[in-house]
C-alpha cells in the first residue's frame, strides 16, 4: 500500500486519531458479523454476501485505480503488489465464487498480515485527505472478510492450508525480492528500505537478515491462526454463498 509523503504528513501513530480510527473499524467488523450471524438465522446470507461482495469490490477496484492515478502514481509503491493489494483482490474473488486458495490467501494475508495496517499504519495523511480514507478503508475490506467468511461462511482453515499459504508466500517472496533489488523499491517490504512510520520490522535488525526473521514471524502468525482455527466449531450449516 502506498505510504504517501512527508510533505503532506497529517497522521501520527498511536495518537487519538489512530484509536478513533481502529475503534471505528471494529465496530464496522462486528457490525457485519452482527449481520451475517441474523442473516444466517434467516436464510438470507447469500444476501448479505452480495452486498458486502459489492462493497469490497467497489473499495478494492476504487483503492487500484486511485494510487494509479497520474497524481498520485508513484512507481514504488503504487503498483498493487504488497501483501495489501493482493488480498484485496483475493477478497473479491473469494466472496464471489468460493474458490479455496483465494479465501485462504485472504484468510492468512488479510486478516493475519494486512492487520498490521491498522497496528502501525505506514499512511502519513490525515483523516481531511482521500488517502487517508482509501488506505483505511481498503485494509478493513481485506480484514473483516476473513472474519465474515469464518464466523458466517463456515470457512475451517487447516494444516494443510497452513502449507499451501506457506508455499504461496515462499512464490511470493520469490518474485517480488529479485525485482524489488532490481528496481530499488520495497513492494512486500522485503528490500532494504523500510516504511516512513515505525514498523515490527524496525525490530527486525539489518538487511538481509533481517527477511530470515520477518519470514519466521509469518510462519509463526499462520502457525498460531491455523491452530486457532483447529479449534472452532464445526459450522452447523452449509456456506450460502453468491455462487
Amino acid at each position: 500500500m502506498p505510504q504517501g509523503t512527508a510533505a503532506q504528513s497529517g497522521f501520527e501513530p498511536f495518537g487519538v486519531t489512530h484509536a478513533v480510527v481502529a475503534a471505528a473499524y471494529l465496530f464496522a467488523t462486528l457490525g457485519l458479523l452482527f449481520a451475517g450471524r441474523r442473516a444466517i438465522a434467516a436464510g438470507c446470507l447469500r444476501t448479505v454476501t452480495l452486498v458486502w461482495l459489492a462493497f469490497v469490490a467497489c473499495v478494492q477496484v476504487f483503492n487500484i485505480v486511485f494510487w494509479l492515478a497520474p497524481s498520485n502514481l508513484e512507481w514504488d509503491s503504487s503498483l498493487p503488489l504488497h501483501i495489501c493489494d493482493l488480498a484485496g483482490i483475493a477478497a473479491v474473488v473469494a466472496l464471489a465464487s468460493e474458490h479455496r486458495l483465494a479465501r485462504i490467501i485472504v484468510f492468512y494475508w488479510g486478516l493475519g498480515l494486512s492487520t498490521q495496517g491498522f497496528v502501525t499504519p505506514v499512511i502519513t495523511e490525515g483523516p481531511g485527505t482521500a488517502r487517508f480514507h482509501i488506505f483505511f478503508l481498503s485494509h478493513f475490506t481485506v480484514v473483516a472478510t476473513p472474519i465474515f467468511d469464518v464466523a458466517c461462511r463456515g470457512l475451517r482453515p487447516s494444516w494443510r492450508d497452513f502449507r499451501t499459504i506457506t508455499l504461496v508466500t515462499v512464490a511470493y517472496t520469490a518474485v517480488m525480492l529479485p525485482f524489488d533489488v532490481l528496481t530499488g523499491w520495497n513492494y512486500g517490504y522485503l528490500n532494504a528500505t523500510r516504511p516512513t512510520n515505525p514498523t515490527l520490522i524496525d525490530r527486525l535488525g539489518p538487511w538481509p537478515l533481517r527477511l530470515l526473521w520477518m519470514f519466521l514471524l509469518v510462519e509463526a502468525v499462520y502457525a498460531a491462526m491455523t491452530a486457532a482455527a483447529s479449534l472452532l466449531p464445526a459450522p452447523r450449516r452449509p456456506v450460502n454463498s453468491p455462487a
